[in-house]
């Protein structure tokens, strides 16, 4: 895009200086009286190639700096892109580690349970022990006094 728009300014700027100058020259012989001479200016050679070199000069500067900016862009998108990869791999990493605090979460429910369940186990068997016991000392209380 910024190409085209240079070759387009660099065409215009051309194109607008020779019509310019076309326009000048055609009409300076209609600007003055016949009693005042027209004005003409004059350039000299060497002023002419000081012009055509500081215009191939601003032409290579700005290629070079239409490169770098052309490298910036690809840099600026290649960022842009990696930074698209970061978003969706943070993404997959929250997705991730909700689920893993959701079985987390069961985990410890399902322990809970589990817990209590041994816990009335242990009960429901240390009761059976006991009374187990009492009817073992019962029975061979009667047992000796017989």
């Amino acid at each position: 895009m910024y190409r085209k728009a240079k070759m387009c300014n660099k065409i215009t700027l051309k194109s607008m200086f020779f019509c310019l100058s076309l326009l000048f020259f055609s009409l300076a012989p209609f600007c003055g009286s016949n009693s005042q001479a027209a004005q003409l200016y004059t350039i000299s050679e060497t002023q002419l190639n000081q012009l055509d070199r500081n215009l191939q000069t601003l032409e290579q500067h700005n290629k070079e700096k239409q490169a770098i900016l052309e490298k910036q862009e690809e840099q600026l998108n290649e960022a842009n892109k990696q930074l698209q990869i970061a978003k969706m791999q943070i993404e997959n990493s929250k997705k991730e580690n909700e689920q893993t605090q959701r079985s987390l979460e069961k985990a410890e429910t399902s322990f809970n349970q589990y817990e209590k369940t041994a816990e009335h186990k242990l009960k429901v068997k240390t009761r059976q022990r006991n009374l187990w016991i009492a009817v073992s000392i019962i029975l061979g209380t009667a047992a000796l006094n017989k």
